[in-house]
């Protein structure tokens, strides 16, 4: 695909060729440019200067993307220094035969065996550069552990199917945060950002905020050279163009999709964000060389809904998880070279019911009155099953002791503020209720006949421990006590909001990260890493994979640049 493709759905443009050098008027000069600096950039620029490379690094926003904005967990395993504090057991090995299980054929064994090798010691690097991390460790299921846990099982190991495989071990790492801070379950991911950041910018790092990298720069071989970026020439433009932007997010902020009304505030935020888009026509053109290579590091395309349409349209009703950042400019700007892109159909849908524990122990079912799910399990699990096999549909079915027993499991101190929210709001005002089964199923347009034979046969399963799906006699919850519950947990739930991120990207060397042709030949000058690449979190998410690989990605590209 190109810029004159109709579905092109981006202001990247066609590259700027160059016959000679010379024919540039170069701004800058550096090394390694970076375009994107969230988790993924920032690795790269610390690890290049580390290795003696100089480093450019640009944004067009203020940087840290969506690794700042996230709950702030890294997966990491193998023996980490914070898993061998806490107490947890585990090998590289152990990891890979987990992770296989998750990804699948994504990238190959030796990259993940390389991923997983490298996980510990990615942990010691962080912890060298001034990342706060700590053992206190969380060891039962949990979606997201309470403020003073920062180490948890951010995944399926818990699950008796993949126990099989790999014996648990705790690999969600958080970052330290303050108590009140740490309470919310997003913009925490800055434990990780800033201190790297700080510690690129110690080393020599040149940062240029809110300048964006508009065009590939070629030489007369086709090899990346530089880009050309936008940058804001009057001040007083820059100046509004960040108060409209702080406005709008404020006011988004404030009124999520959950609370009634908060449509009118989001079109009056995203009128404001129009306002400071239409400042941006003021900027001017910079040209900044890369004598060694560029690193398109800018995340995914969630926020496009023109690209996220066209490649993933199941995935349009879930609410976007990341940046405004994460619009696609990174992978399209790989592409005006020839870079090859793949999976850009493949996302992750997060349908997190636990907690409250006890919203986990009901039963889901599809449109048909079907379970198709082990309750349990990770809320991407869920959430991809729901949407890519289900119609993007499904209810959770209780009855009422579940149902108060699941305000009790999130009361006080038990859950954070966020999770407590939505099983009140859920509980209260989104439940379905009914008499009998086939009163439920009407209510709420399923099989009468299709419910009531499959929650027999559940509460059957808390007896015999026998169950299709290998979930636990103790986790199943009979359903038995009228009123009976149904609450819409499906993506055109109105209070249960289901976040989804894009996994696809720029296919590249798995030993580089240089990006490569359809031909499977490797673009000189030009690198990839994080969402704007095929890596480790590609296929199936787990917390804290795509930092994790966004940091491993980013570190390799910067071997492969030094060398």
């Amino acid at each position: 695909m190109t810029p004159d493709d109709p579905h092109w759905y981006s202001s990247v443009e066609p590259t700027l060729k160059a016959q000679k050098l010379s024919d540039i008027n170069w701004d800058h000069e550096a090394d390694v440019v970076v375009v994107g600096l969230g988790g993924a950039g920032v690795a790269c620029a610390l690890q290049s200067l580390e290795l003696g490379n100089s480093i450019i690094a640009v944004d067009k926003f203020a940087g840290g993307g969506a690794t700042q904005a996230s709950g702030g967990v890294i997966y990491a395993g193998g023996g980490t220094s914070i898993q061998k504090e806490a107490g947890v057991k585990d090998t590289p090995k152990n990891m890979f035969n987990y992770l296989k299980m998750e990804i699948g054929n994504i990238v190959s064994d030796k990259c993940l065996k390389d991923f997983c090798d490298r996980s510990a010691e990615t942990i010691d690097w962080m912890r060298g550069n001034g990342v706060d991390m700590r053992p206190t460790l969380w060891d039962k299921k949990t979606s997201f552990p309470g403020p003073t846990y920062f180490l948890y099982h951010s995944d399926n190991s818990l699950i008796p199917s993949y126990m099989k495989k790999a014996k648990p071990a705790a690999r969600g790492h958080r970052g330290y945060a303050p108590l009140e801070q740490s309470k919310k379950a997003t913009n925490l991911g800055g434990a990780f950002y800033h201190p790297l950041k700080q510690a690129a910018i110690g080393h020599g790092m040149s940062f240029m905020d809110y300048t964006e990298a508009r065009q590939m720069i070629v030489n007369k071989q086709g090899h990346v050279i530089g880009v050309r970026c936008l940058q804001f020439e009057n001040s007083g433009d820059k100046a509004q163009y960040l108060k409209l932007r702080e406005k709008a997010h404020k006011l988004m902020a404030k009124f999520p999709p959950i609370i009634p009304g908060s449509k009118f505030f989001l079109r009056r935020a995203i009128k404001m964000l129009k306002q400071a888009e239409a400042l941006e026509a003021g900027r001017k053109s910079i040209f900044i060389r890369a004598k060694k290579g560029v690193l398109l590091s800018s995340g995914g395309f969630v926020f496009n809904t023109q690209m996220l349409g066209h490649y993933a349209p199941k995935y349009r009703r879930a609410y976007p998880l990341g940046t405004d950042g994460d619009n696609g400019a990174g992978i399209r700007l790989g592409q005006t070279v020839g870079g090859a892109i793949g999976n850009m159909d493949r996302m992750t849908a997060w349908r997190f019911i636990n907690p409250p524990l006890s919203f986990a122990k009901g039963l889901i079912v599809n449109q048909d009155g079907e379970r198709f799910i082990n309750e349990m399990v990770y809320g991407a699990t869920l959430g991809v099953e729901m949407v890519e096999n289900q119609d993007g549909e499904a209810w959770l079915i209780m009855d009422t002791p579940l149902l108060k027993q699941a305000l009790q499991d999130v009361s006080g101190d038990k859950a954070l503020d966020f999770q407590r929210q939505l099983a009140q709001l859920n509980a209260r005002f989104g439940a379905k209720k009914a008499k009998t089964i086939e009163a439920l199923a009407k209510k709420i347009g399923l099989p009468p006949e299709k419910l009531t034979r499959q929650i027999a046969s559940y509460n059957n399963r808390a007896t015999t421990d026998d169950d299709p799906y290998a979930k636990p006699a103790d986790d199943i919850g009979t359903i038995e006590t009228s009123p009976f519950i149904a609450i819409n947990i499906g993506l055109s739930a109105a209070l249960f909001p289901c976040p989804a991120l894009t996994l696809g990207g720029l296919v590249v060397n798995e030993t580089t990260g240089q990006v490569l042709t359809d031909d499977k030949k490797a673009i000189k000058g030009l690198y990839a890493a994080g969402r704007n690449a095929i890596g480790v979190a590609s296929w199936n998410y787990i917390s804290g994979l795509s930092i994790a690989d966004g940091i491993y990605s980013g570190r390799r590209a910067a071997r492969a640049m030094a060398d």
